[in-house]
């Protein structure tokens, strides 16, 4: 093998998805934490599409890999099941006893019970559903119908469908419309361009304990892009191909004589009549879905992540909303807030965490509110006060989150709770709180007041 020629560890290019090989770039990273952003802020339905071998099973297993420990996955890998059938696989994950419940109604019932359950002990399920393309009209009326499986505020069982672009083309059937329109986010995973190429073969390269000169160069990297047009799986079989063929001729570089050894199938061509013919196809039906999906009913684009949107008849078009607009990804939210990515996310978590801990709360226990701070500076104030913190008391510092889009006006509060009710106490342990956080003022409030204050921003979308 050609491993110990160039230097190799282990084989650089294996097909089976492996998170040690990894490539962050070529918006892979920002589609991972898009995704666990909209799962952990507790959307229902989720939709990632892409070509066969553009890399979907890696973002789900990465997905997978880092969602927080509460949350319980279901993984399936071969949807093409009927909706009874589905029911029960998902019953069999959760490691619900099912032998003597033969309808679809009770093993409903028995789903629901248990996912009420996992949501007052703080726990979450998530399923992640390969190969959506493949479920049957019947099928994906259930997935709708699992998506009613909620609270008055959160979706008890949150789903993530990953597919080909098929998936969107039975999405136009009329018959599922409504479960099209509960999709809150749908992400596009795109090919890569040959800079992208070059940049991902070299780096699986490196991973790999490869130690020399960059072995793809851009013009080997740009034939490579044209003949897999530019997808992941396709991209290591060809580069696999290279690399045996430059190990037999004892070449240390590749040049492009290197694919005139290869099969017919990456030199004559008939593979580029072949890739162009599939290309054009794949543009008609992607354009048509983009029109239908996106342009049609919208009017708006979105680059990466689209969430949902509930059209409002007779409203004017100077109306405007408070909520972060719906085309906005949210890497150019967390840009508008003045914030970095993965700040948002531990603001997400910890506005979740909040309304949770808020629930468990007698109505007449105080808590202890400081005054509005500019979101900007949350990260480190935050920190400052845990920091002023003892140990056992960081786990009851929380925050509430004022988001308003048409007047860029973005704040936070602190919420503390201090664990007693004397005056004298409560005034200290707020004197404190404010020195911690260089805050004037601070109130003790009854959790109820708390409560009802969370839900009307969530009420009004001026939440994260």
């Amino acid at each position: 093998m050609y491993c110990s020629f160039f230097g190799l560890q282990k084989l650089p290019f294996k097909i089976s998805p492996d998170l040690s090989f990894f490539y962050k770039h070529a918006s892979r990273d920002d589609i991972v934490q898009a995704l666990q952003y909209s799962v952990e802020r507790g959307d229902g339905i989720i939709k990632v599409v892409g070509e066969v071998g553009v890399g979907k099973t890696t973002l789900l297993r990465l997905l997978a890999e880092k969602l927080p420990s509460h949350y319980q996955k279901v993984y399936i890998s071969s949807p093409n099941l009927s909706s009874l059938d589905l029911l029960k696989f998902i019953c069999s994950e959760l490691n619900l006893k099912t032998e003597q419940i033969s309808t679809k109604l009770d093993l409903i019932n028995l789903l629901n019970s248990f996912l009420i359950d996992e949501y007052r002990q703080g726990r979450r399920v998530v399923m992640l559903i390969d190969e959506a393309q493949s479920m049957t009209l019947d099928t994906l009326e259930e997935i709708r119908l699992l998506g009613n499986l909620e609270t008055e505020a959160d979706k008890l069982l949150q789903m993530v469908l990953f597919g080909q672009p098929e998936l969107d083309v039975t999405l136009q059937d009329s018959r599922i419309k409504p479960l099209k329109d509960r999709i809150a986010c749908q992400i596009s995973i795109p090919p890569l361009n040959a800079e992208e190429v070059m940049r991902y073969l070299n780096y699986r390269m490196r991973v790999a304990g490869y130690m020399g000169q960059d072995l793809f160069n851009l013009t080997v990297s740009k034939k490579i892009q044209k003949l897999t047009q530019g997808l992941p799986r396709a991209i290591n079989l060809l580069a696999d191909k290279l690399l045996m063929v430059a190990y037999s001729k004892g070449n240390h570089k590749l040049q492009l004589k290197h694919f005139k050894t290869l099969d017919p199938q990456y030199s004559n061509r008939s593979l580029q009549w072949e890739l162009s013919a599939i290309l054009l196809i794949t543009m008609i039906v992607l354009g048509w879905n983009l029109y239908v999906t996106w342009f049609a009913p919208l009017g708006k684009e979105s680059f990466l992540v689209k969430s949902k949107v509930t059209e409002v008849p007779h409203q004017k078009a100077t109306k405007q909303v408070v909520a972060a607009p719906s085309f906005m990804t949210p890497i150019q939210i967390s840009q508008t807030l003045g914030v970095e990515f993965n700040e948002l996310s531990k603001m997400v978590s910890l506005k979740q965490k909040t309304e949770r801990f808020i629930q468990t709360l007698k109505d007449d226990e105080p808590v202890i509110l400081m005054s509005a701070m500019p979101i900007k500076d949350f990260t480190s104030v935050y920190s400052e006060v845990l920091a002023g913190l003892s140990t056992k008391n960081r786990a009851y510092l929380f925050a509430v989150f004022e988001l308003n889009f048409v007047t860029n006006h973005f704040q936070y509060q602190l919420l503390y709770y201090p664990r007693a009710t004397r005056f004298d106490v409560l005034q200290d342990k707020q004197q404190d709180l404010m020195a911690l956080a260089n805050v004037t003022g601070a109130r003790v409030m009854a959790a109820s007041e708390a409560g009802q204050l969370i839900q009307k921003l969530n009420n009004q979308g001026k939440t994260l």
